[in-house]
């Protein structure tokens, strides 16, 4: 079975709208994280997103392998490229315990600040071909919601589930997948 395809076999993942970053094109993004996890065993994939914090994240993955599946935007431009690319020094699974990133892992860039946290993943492929229903799945936080990706929100823990007829549901159903990763403990950490 392919990475891909364990994916969208799961119950539980992550879905991410993929862009630009501090100055990298997707390609460019991808390659180097993937090099991280051939040189290292893992990556790590910064985001902000309110409705994928660590503790969540943590919470699905330890039921099951989770998966982050990433689209693309609903329109070209869809998603506004970060500007700012500081290097996180500093990683925690639980706010208390602090380490270095391992050597040869890539710098891990963004806006560092209070709510700067990374998803961990230790397999990672950009080989694919396919889209995702979106219409298919609820925010894990609330199963009665359907997805919403906004702005300083394109990343979301969701659940398998038909939101079809949900009248909030969004209104771009599919939407191509640009990649899939495999998240590994302790999957998903705060950055300073």
């Amino acid at each position: 079975m392919t990475l891909l395809e364990e994916a969208l076999k799961s119950n539980r993942c992550i879905i991410s709208v993929m862009g630009a970053h501090a100055g990298e094109g997707v390609d460019v993004i991808f390659n180097r994280k993937i090099t991280d996890i051939e040189q290292t065993g893992i990556t790590f994939w910064l985001m902000r997103s309110p409705k994928a914090r660590p503790m969540q994240v943590q919470n699905i993955c330890n039921s099951s392998f989770t998966y982050t599946i990433f689209v693309e935007p609903a329109s070209k431009g869809g998603v506004r490229p970060t500007t700012n690319n500081e290097a996180a020094k500093e990683y925690s699974a639980n706010k208390k315990l602090w380490s270095k990133f391992p050597n040869r892992v890539g710098p891990v860039t963004g806006k560092i600040d209070s709510i700067a946290t990374a998803l961990v993943f230790d397999r990672m492929t950009t080989n694919i071909s396919g889209t995702i229903d979106l219409w298919n799945y609820c925010d894990f936080s609330d199963n009665e919601k359907p997805l919403k990706f906004i702005l300083g929100c394109s990343t979301v823990c969701a659940t398998k589930k038909d939101m079809s007829l949900h009248s909030e549901k969004m209104k771009s159903r599919y939407r191509g997948i640009v990649a899939v990763a495999k998240l590994v403990e302790p999957f998903c950490v705060w950055l300073r």
